[in-house]
């Protein structure tokens, strides 16, 4: 129970799980034992957990209400902070525990929405399609054309994610003429992960009423000059890229 912070008697109740076989739930920061039998470590403290997308927004220092990240790899995921309430998302979003820094310390909470192919486009044309022959190929490709020519591709090679969860949809390029070349297919994929993330800003937005004021970005695909450009005319807001990315 995210609200608790404690196992729910309910469900496991429900599915035949015994509490007291479940570990202890603990913070994000605090001592849970002692390394041992490794040397020159024999002693350490292990002091800290914390998945990986949540160590991102931690890292990003997302600590305000209404600060977000979000990562592009295979796909997407973006974090929004939404403070110590627990916001129910009415707008196809996740609603999960950001962090909590220690065991005396407020939770704080996020909304949650992910894409499934981001990067993984990009992958498709270069080893499916041969368009490209590297990643970095795509940005060049792209820059050549102003705009997709009319194309739109939506790239729901495994289905939709977050905000439509439709695991039937399957991807779709529209607007093709003989006019339509690889340039704009490029410019089209890059389009697509840009736009998908708007999605998933919109329904952030729908569902807190919050006013964001930037977008901080991690992950490979966030080197494409192109990319960041796109996505931050798509949102409307500043795009801040990590040094580290």
């Amino acid at each position: 129970d995210i609200n608790t912070c404690k196992w729910d008697e309910t469900v496991c109740r429900d599915i035949g799980i015994s509490t007291a076989c479940l570990p202890s739930i603990k913070s994000n920061s605090e001592v849970y034992g002692h390394v041992k039998n490794v040397p020159s470590l024999d002693g350490l403290p292990i002091s800290g957990a914390v998945g990986d997308q949540h160590a991102a927004l931690l890292g990003h220092a997302c600590l305000d209400v209404g600060s977000s990240k979000n990562t592009y790899g295979t796909g997407c995921f973006m974090l929004l902070n939404t403070g110590n309430e627990a916001v129910p998302s009415k707008h196809g979003l996740l609603t999960t525990i950001a962090y909590k820094l220690g065991p005396e310390e407020k939770t704080t909470y996020a909304l949650e929405g992910s894409v499934a192919c981001a990067g993984r486009v990009v992958q498709w044309l270069r080893d499916n399609m041969g368009i490209i022959s590297s990643s970095k190929d795509v940005e060049i490709l792209a820059n050549k054309v102003e705009d997709t020519g009319g194309l739109t591709l939506v790239p729901a090679f495994s289905g939709l994610f977050a905000p439509h969860w439709r695991e039937d949809a399957r991807a779709v390029a529209v607007g093709m003429t003989l006019y339509t070349s690889k340039e704009h297919m490029c410019r089209a994929a890059l389009e697509s992960t840009a736009f998908q993330a708007v999605d998933i800003m919109e329904a952030m937005k729908n569902d807190t009423g919050l006013r964001l004021v930037d977008m901080r970005v991690d992950g490979g695909m966030t080197v494409n000059n192109l990319l960041m450009q796109i996505q931050a005319d798509a949102l409307g807001l500043p795009v801040l890229r990590s040094k580290m990315a």
